[in-house]
C-alpha cells in the first residue's frame, strides 16, 4: 500500500496486559486517558492541531507494536470510543484505520476528532513530558527498511549514523538501526535487539528538565542510565516493553 503520510501519527502496543503496562508508565511519570475505555493513552501536546501524537496500550495477541501513519483519506475500520474527564465532561473519538502493512508494522490512520487527544488533563505529565519526537526500530538491513518506507509513505530517507537511517514525513523521526549500532548507541542500559526484526524498540520523548525526572524515577524505583546531552535512558523491562529516551529540552 503507497500512500502519503503527513506524519507519524501515534504508536500503538498491542500487549497481553496493557494495564500492567499502563501501571509501569504511570510510574515513570506518565498520565494516561481513563481506565476501563480502551485504548489507554499516553497523549501530548502536537506539533499541528489536526495531527495527534500519543502512545497506545490496546489488549491483543500476539503482542506486537507497530507505527499508525496519519493521512487525509482513508478507508477502513472505523473505530469509536469515549472517555471521561475528572469534571465529568465526555470525550468522543473516531478514528479510521487501515490495514497493516509492512516491512516495518505500519498502518495508515485517519482522524475524525483529532482533539479528543489533546485534553488539556491528558497532555500534562508530572515527568515533564511534552512530545514524542522520535520512534526507534531496529533491522537487519536498515538501508532496505528504509528504502520501502520511503515509497509506501512518499517519505524522506537518509542515513545519519554508520548503522542508522532517518525516515521523516513530518515532525516525528523514525530511526531504523542495526542490531550492532542500537545495541552501541544504548550501551548504558545494556539494550539487546530482539530476534525478530525488523521489530520497534523504543521512543524518544521530550520533557522540560532533566533532573525533575531523575528525582521522580528514584522516588518511584525506577532504574535509568544517563547518555549523552544530558538524555535520560530507560530500559524495556523497567517500561512497559519499551526503550525510553528522555531528551531534555532546557
Amino acid at each position: 500500500m503507497k500512500i502519503s503520510a503527513r506524519d507519524i501519527d501515534h504508536l500503538s502496543l498491542s500487549l497481553t496486559d496493557p494495564e500492567a503496562a499502563a501501571t509501569r508508565l504511570q510510574q515513570l511519570g506518565f498520565n494516561l486517558t481513563p481506565e476501563g475505555v480502551e485504548p489507554r493513552c499516553i497523549c501530548f501536546q502536537p506539533d499541528q492541531d489536526d495531527v495527534p501524537n500519543y502512545i497506545e496500550l490496546l489488549q491483543g495477541e500476539p503482542p506486537g507494536i507497530a507505527v499508525a501513519a496519519n493521512v487525509t483519506e482513508l478507508e477502513g475500520e472505523e473505530r469509536t470510543h469515549a472517555w471521561e474527564t475528572e469534571d465529568g465532561f465526555e470525550v468522543d473519538a473516531g478514528v479510521v484505520v487501515g490495514q497493516s502493512d509492512g516491512p516495518l508494522p505500519w498502518f495508515a490512520v485517519r482522524h475524525e476528532t483529532p482533539d479528543a487527544f489533546m485534553e488539556p488533563e491528558w497532555i500534562v505529565h508530572p515527568n515533564g513530558a511534552l512530545a514524542m519526537m522520535a520512534v526507534h526500530a531496529v533491522a537487519e538491513n536498515p538501508r532496505e527498511i528504509a528504502k520501502a518506507l520511503k515509497e509506501k509513505w512518499s517519505a524522506k530517507a537518509e542515513e545519519i549514523l554508520d548503522g542508522c537511517m532517518l525516515v521523516k514525513t513530518g515532525t516525528v523521526e523514525l530511526l531504523i538501526w542495526s542490531a550492532a549500532a542500537y545495541q552501541s548507541e544504548y550501551k548504558a542500559i545494556e539494550a539487546m535487539a530482539p530476534q525478530d526484526l525488523p521489530a520497534i524498540v523504543g521512543v524518544t520523548v521530550a520533557v522540560e528538565r532533566a533532573r525533575p525526572l531523575q528525582a521522580l524515577l528514584r522516588a518511584n524505583n525506577i532504574p535509568f542510565a544517563l547518555a549523552e546531552g544530558d538524555r535520560v535512558l530507560t530500559s524495556p523491562e523497567q517500561s512497559g516493553g519499551l526503550m525510553f529516551e528522555f531528551l531534555p529540552q532546557n
